[in-house]
């Protein structure tokens, strides 16, 4: 099987790092890195991987392609790949910086019966599998209400680089608060399903020397059992902020996925109950590449679709233009 990482960002070499170590495992027999400008001496030398400049050389006989080039790319870095070769796609998060043509390349995808799956790794979180189980058993009650966060400030974000020309700072990169951390609209639109309509707010408010936005706001409308939504993104934060709060008839949970705890807050009871997970972050990235190779191999996986993906991109332009026309907006 051959493998194919488009795109040698942070992200790039990471799932690169990654598919080498599990190469025996996922019974991968070669490993091509791609990108347009010529990343050899950062890559290293390896003889576990062939980077290559040419998309042809690493696209042709490709049987899985991983999407991590600029969010703007996505959808003609794929085009360009099913030129070559029929494949299953890891397409990173959001699916691209605009949902013009989303629809259309999955379509494409599906077409030639192949996989995509979508890096919001959030949903194979323990935090998240945990509520997740705690809501199915209907353990807070009917739930009424739900707020994430997640905000940290852009200038610490990649310490080793100049924050101006890091990809976040520019909209035409697809980046901006909205796009990057969209993994808390994803993830609670798996605990609570469809988003019907909504409310928000996007830009830029601060002084950093960006032309994305650093805030995004909105109040979501899901379409199961009523339930509201308030989603806090911002990149403005000194101080890492990831957390959630969910709001039931009989209780409260509370979950930081920056220190890896819950709280259960009982109605009934005068205590709350606390549970820390020792949990090291690299492995929700090799969770994502199991949970891949299940999807195209046909088994049980947890992945997030390319589906499920479109939807949360939905919501992404529902912010956007209830922000531009400043009303609710229906999305579906």
């Amino acid at each position: 099987m051959k493998i194919s990482v488009f795109g040698s960002g942070s992200i790039g070499l990471r799932h690169l790092t990654n598919l080498i170590k599990l190469r025996k495992e996922l019974n991968i027999s070669s490993i091509f890195s791609y990108d347009t400008k010529n990343k050899k001496k950062f890559l290293g030398d390896s003889k576990n991987f062939t980077f290559t400049q040419n998309l042809e050389e690493a696209a042709k006989n490709c049987d899985v392609a991983f999407i991590c080039v600029p969010t703007h790319l996505h959808n003609q870095t794929i085009n360009k790949i099913l030129k070559y070769t029929k494949c299953h796609f890891y397409i990173e998060k959001p699916l691209s910086s605009e949902i013009k043509d989303c629809l259309k390349t999955l379509k494409k995808i599906k077409k030639i019966k192949k996989k995509v799956g979508v890096g919001y790794m959030l949903v194979n979180h323990p935090i998240i599998l945990q509520v997740q189980s705690l809501i199915k058993k209907k353990a807070i009650g009917k739930i009424i209400f739900v707020r994430a966060e997640c905000g940290f400030y852009l200038p610490n974000w990649h310490p080793w680089e100049d924050y101006r020309k890091f990809y976040m700072a520019h909209k035409s990169q697809g980046g901006g608060v909205l796009l990057d951390t969209s993994h808390e609209i994803n993830y609670l639109q798996r605990l609570f399903g469809k988003v019907k309509s909504l409310q928000g707010l996007v830009g830029k408010f601060s002084d950093l020397e960006i032309t994305s936005d650093d805030l995004a706001l909105s109040i979501l409308n899901f379409e199961k059992e009523k339930i509201i939504g308030h989603v806090h993104l911002d990149l403005l934060q000194y101080e890492k902020s990831r957390s959630f709060k969910i709001i039931g008839t009989k209780g409260v949970i509370e979950g930081s996925l920056a220190s890896n705890k819950i709280k259960i807050f009982y109605n009934n009871k005068k205590k709350a109950f606390e549970k820390k997970f020792n949990y090291n972050f690299n492995n929700i990235y090799f969770t994502q590449l199991r949970q891949f190779w299940a999807l195209i191999n046909n088994k049980k996986s947890n992945l997030c679709t390319g589906e499920e993906a479109y939807h949360t991109m939905q919501i992404i332009e529902g912010i956007r233009k209830s922000n531009k026309l400043g009303k609710k907006i229906q999305i579906i």
